[in-house]
C-alpha cells in the first residue's frame, strides 16, 4: 500500500534539528503561535517557582537543539559542552553557580519526575495514603520533568507538555 495522507511532514534540511526524534509543531497563523508561546512561558515560570521559590538564573535551550534519551547513545560529548556546559561558572568557594537551561519536550521518556503536594500538616512520619498528591491545589496534575545534572545539581530541565494541552490552548482563540 502506498497511501499519502499529507498529515505528517518532515523537517526541512535547513531547520537544523539536533535530533531526528523531536517533532516540529506548526500552526496556521502568528496569533496561535504567540498564544501558545505565552502559555508555555507562563507554565515554565510556574514550574520554576515551585522548584526554586527564591528564584534561579535560567535560559531556554533552543527547541531545535533538544535531544532525547535515544540520542544519548549517539551524540558526541561536544554537544553537551556546546549547548549545556559552555557558560557554567563557579563561585568563590569553587561550587557551581546554578545557571539552568530548559526546553519543552513531548517525549514522556525524558521526564520521569513528577512533583507532589505535601499537606502542611505532614511531619515526615506515619503518612496516610492520601498525604501525597500528584495534583496541585486546584486538582491539576503537576508538570512532569527530567534533568541533566553535574555533581547532583541540575543544569538542564526537560519540561513535559502534551500535544493535547497545546491544541487546547490553540483552540481557545480559534474560529
Amino acid at each position: 500500500m502506498n497511501y499519502k495522507l499529507n498529515i505528517i511532514g518532515t523537517h526541512s534540511a535547513n531547520s537544523a534539528f539536533e535530533s531526528i526524534y523531536v517533532p516540529f509543531v506548526s500552526f496556521a497563523n502568528e496569533e496561535q503561535k504567540k498564544l501558545i508561546e505565552n502559555y508555555i512561558f507562563l507554565q515554565i515560570d510556574k514550574f520554576f517557582e515551585k522548584i526554586y521559590p527564591t528564584g534561579v538564573i535560567r535560559s531556554q535551550l533552543s527547541y531545535s537543539k533538544l535531544i532525547t534519551e535515544e540520542d544519548f547513545k549517539k551524540v558526541r560529548i561536544a554537544y553537551f559542552y556546546n549547548n549545556l556546559f559552555h557558560d557554567l561558572e563557579r563561585d568563590s568557594d569553587g561550587k557551581l553557580k546554578l545557571k539552568i537551561k530548559w526546553s519543552i519536550t513531548f517525549d514522556d521518556k525524558c521526564t520521569p519526575i513528577q512533583l507532589v503536594n505535601v499537606p502542611p500538616s505532614y511531619r515526615g512520619y506515619k503518612h496516610k495514603v492520601n498525604d501525597f498528591s500528584d495534583k496541585d491545589t486546584q486538582g491539576r496534575p503537576h508538570r512532569k520533568y527530567g534533568t541533566i545534572e553535574i555533581n547532583g545539581k541540575p543544569v538542564f530541565y526537560y519540561i513535559y507538555f502534551t500535544l493535547q494541552e497545546i491544541l487546547d490552548v490553540a483552540k481557545q482563540k480559534s474560529i
